[in-house]
């Protein structure tokens, strides 16, 4: 069973937070400074009325920006997870860049999460998933956890449930009749 304190983070005020105000969140996190601001104060909000026992230290939080299949991603470092559900990453996928202040546009938000399996060498089992609203999905077996490159691994994953922006001077599905 997840924490409260690492699960109230990840599956619940991040996102939130990154939903209600879109435009001023993702300029928040363009500047390495408020960004790491940010990151400390919603990891102490999502301890709030937990006790003293049950709040995880921040050791390991961090963000970085990288380009997945053409979008800005904000890929959240977070400390180890120790149960399921906990996140080794989440991400913030933005779906424009045409303006990056916009508030009407939210992003899409996927975790790496832990779940139960026998861990090897090769590292733990994990399972991609993503959130929208209220919802989350299951999206398949993850990267292994726990390694070194599982971030890029993680980010590789995301390219391919995002799949190539839409061009767009083509469609972007064309039906073909046989």
């Amino acid at each position: 069973m997840a924490r409260s304190h690492p699960y109230n983070f990840t599956h619940v005020l991040l996102p939130q937070l990154a939903w209600r105000r879109p435009g001023s969140v993702r300029r928040e996190l363009s500047d390495p400074y408020l960004a790491r601001e940010l990151l400390l104060y919603v990891w102490e909000k999502a301890a709030e009325g937990l006790a003293p026992a049950e709040k995880v230290v921040a050791k390991g939080l961090r963000m970085s920006w990288h380009e997945v299949a053409g979008r800005a991603t904000a890929l959240f470092h977070l400390p180890l997870p120790q149960a399921t559900m906990e996140a080794y990453y989440s991400a913030l996928v933005y779906e424009g860049d045409d303006d990056p202040e916009a508030d009407d546009v939210r992003p899409r938000y996927f975790t790496l999460e832990a779940t139960l399996g026998l861990s090897s060498a090769a590292g733990t089992p994990t399972m991609v998933g993503e959130w929208s609203g209220e919802v989350h999905r299951h999206l398949g077996r993850g990267p292994a956890g726990g390694q070194p490159e599982t971030h890029l691994a993680f980010l590789e994953t995301l390219a391919l449930v995002l799949g190539p922006l839409p061009d767009k001077g083509e469609p972007y599905m064309r039906v073909v009749r046989s």
